[in-house]
């Protein structure tokens, strides 16, 4: 029991810390400034097209007409037991101007197994709270949440302390997104300029 203990714990760092490293470390001088900026484009389609699909629903587009800015991130989750999550994405004010480019983790326990791909999107209220986000200095302490149903009916949509959140799958929202004690930084390899 201990061996199988301690490959999860090793799973769960490599899930949660990998996006972290291959930032700050890459893949050596394969990451020069062309594939930044292909590795930014492909990040900026990934999240025009999700905002796309989710301002098809009513309630969701009166939240995004009235917030500050949002941030998309392609996520993918997984592990048996000890779980993690980490993805890449961009967060950026409502009218797209200065992009900046993320990175999520988290870790947890839970029971279940397998792999899950899917995309979070987070909706700012107001400047402040998106400010804070992109610095690195936003934590969802709170449960922050966006209910829709399975079958097409409207999501209900507000902001839980400053955010509203989303996650899609491609069969749709799913209910309770809950974000908390998922970490958010910058990217130091994706944003001109640093690193």
């Amino acid at each position: 029991m201990k061996g199988f203990t301690n490959f999860a714990f090793a799973v769960l760092a490599a899930v949660t810390l990998g996006v972290s490293a291959q930032d700050r470390h890459g893949d050596g001088d394969e990451f020069d400034a062309d594939t930044a900026a292909e590795r930014r484009q492909e990040i900026l389609s990934m999240a025009k097209s999700t905002i796309e699909t989710l301002s098809k629903d009513d309630s969701v587009e009166a939240l995004l007409d009235s917030a500050y800015g949002h941030a998309v991130f392609d996520t993918t989750k997984g592990g048996f037991i000890v779980t993690g999550a980490g993805g890449t994405g961009v967060a950026m004010r409502k009218n797209g101007s200065e992009p900046v480019y993320m990175h999520m983790g988290a870790g947890g326990v839970a029971v279940g197994a397998g792999l899950e791909n899917y995309k979070l999107v987070i909706l700012f209220e107001n400047e402040d709270v998106y400010e804070r986000f992109v610095d690195g200095q936003w934590t969802a302490g709170t449960s922050a949440q966006a209910a829709a149903g399975r079958d097409g009916a409207a999501a209900v949509g507000k902001f839980n302390n400053g955010v509203a959140v989303y996650h899609l799958t491609d069969k749709g929202l799913i209910a309770q997104a809950d974000i908390t004690g998922v970490r958010f930084w910058p990217s130091d390899r994706l944003n001109p300029g640093v690193g």
